[in-house]
């Protein structure tokens, strides 16, 4: 009696320090995506075979990934699927020749409480450099350095003296043709507005000078000198400035007592006289 119990004591405490030893009932078969021909950096998939498994898998159970197992191979993760588990190794050491190494065991537990036992398996991974015995060569001498092939640039300097040279010029013109030149075809509220813009750019101005511009735009459009008492046959003229007409008259009475008052009333607004001219100008562009 004394001998079976001593045996029944020994047998738990045994299985409560390995239990994968007597309830490891069920090896699965594992295969390598590839074997041989394995670099640093490399990696590797090994599938494991759960299609005999009923019951699932305990995942809490599993392996821990993203570390090294070994000296040769790091687990970087671990796909669950649904008749296989994938294990995806990286080759993180280097061996001076060609040598054979297996993967790691692992026991995983089944959600029934017996065991999965994952083999081992033997794949072959070799250096970066074939040894002095296979190449036959003592030193590796580096290749001397390459000199740097020169490009021609005489066609590009001349392409950007070329492009540089048109942009001067058409600078030029454009600067030309706002400050100086003037169009045949431009029309008279055009012309006005033209001349409204110029003015900021000269030292001295006269107070009254932008009246007198639009003055001008109104002359040319009627062919002859408008004067307050004509504004009507002006519309009439050029019906398409008679949505403007009250203002047209309101510009003409404030000139009236500017220029030709006893006592000259205050100086023109320029605001307002820019602001009837752009109004023209968009009447001028539809007419």
């Amino acid at each position: 009696m004394k001998n079976n119990c001593v045996i029944k004591i020994l047998l738990l405490f045994w299985i409560s320090i390995f239990p994968s030893a007597i309830m490891a009932e069920q090896i699965t078969n594992v295969t390598l995506d590839r074997s041989w021909g394995l670099l640093l950096g490399d990696e590797i998939m090994l599938q494991v075979d759960m299609s005999a498994i009923d019951e699932g898998i305990d995942l809490d159970s599993l392996p821990q990934f993203g570390k090294r197992y070994g000296i040769w191979l790091y687990l970087k993760n671990i796909d669950v699927l649904p008749q296989q588990l994938v294990f995806n190794y990286q080759v993180v050491n280097v061996p001076t020749e060609n040598t054979l190494i297996a993967t790691p065991e692992f026991n995983i537990k089944q959600k029934n409480g017996q065991w999965i036992v994952i083999p081992p398996t033997s794949l072959t991974i070799g250096p970066l450099l074939p040894s002095n015995d296979e190449a036959g060569i003592v030193n590796i001498d580096a290749q001397p350095d390459l000199s740097p092939t020169l490009i021609a640039t005489t066609k590009i300097k001349q392409q950007l003296q070329l492009y540089t040279l048109i942009f001067v010029l058409s600078a030029v013109v454009l600067t030309l043709w706002h400050f100086g030149w003037k169009p045949k075809n431009r029309q008279p509220f055009a012309q006005a507005l033209h001349d409204l813009a110029r003015l900021k750019w000269q030292r001295s101005v006269a107070p009254d000078q932008a009246s007198r511009i639009l003055h001008t735009a109104f002359n040319h459009t009627a062919g002859t000198i408008v004067i307050y008492g004509e504004i009507d046959e002006l519309v009439q003229q050029q019906t398409w400035l008679a949505p403007l007409k009250n203002d047209i008259e309101a510009f003409y009475q404030r000139s009236a007592q500017h220029f030709f008052a006893r006592k000259a009333e205050q100086e023109p607004d320029v605001d307002m006289v820019k602001k009837l001219a752009k109004a023209c100008r968009a009447k001028e562009k539809l007419a």
